[in-house]
């Protein structure tokens, strides 16, 4: 059951409560050779709303992208990292840490993120 901030009570073994908070995850492409410079440009600005920690942030090992340009026959392959970000579940921050702050410091025309809603666990409250 949700109480007035959204969050919701989750019953753990032991009795525990700790709550759920809504939240988005942000899965961002970014070729490995500027994922360094992505992460550091991107992470002071990921705001803190999971306990005591800020630029929190998560990146894979480097996996192999590919795209072909429309109108272009020449497919092209480079080596990526996904990037995944949680922000707070608020619609306007969202779309303003978009367009402030992921697609301006990403170098692609295009990048790709993707997002989906989720419920993350705030351990800080137990």
């Amino acid at each position: 059951r949700a109480n007035r901030t959204g969050r919701r009570a989750l019953s753990c073994a032991g009795g525990l409560l700790m709550e759920l908070k809504p939240s988005y995850r942000l899965y961002i492409y970014v070729p490995e050779s500027a994922a360094k410079k992505f992460i550091t440009s991107v992470s002071p600005q990921i705001p803190s709303f999971l306990g005591g920690y800020d630029h929190v942030c998560w990146w894979s090992e480097a996996g192999t992208e590919q795209s072909c340009k429309i109108g272009n026959d020449k497919i092209v392959q480079i080596p990526s990292v996904r990037v995944e970000i949680s922000l707070p579940h608020d619609k306007k921050m969202l779309q303003q840490f978009i367009e402030q702050v992921l697609i301006p410091n990403h170098p692609w025309e295009e990048p790709v993120i993707t997002i989906t809603e989720q419920q993350i666990v705030d351990s800080s409250k137990a």
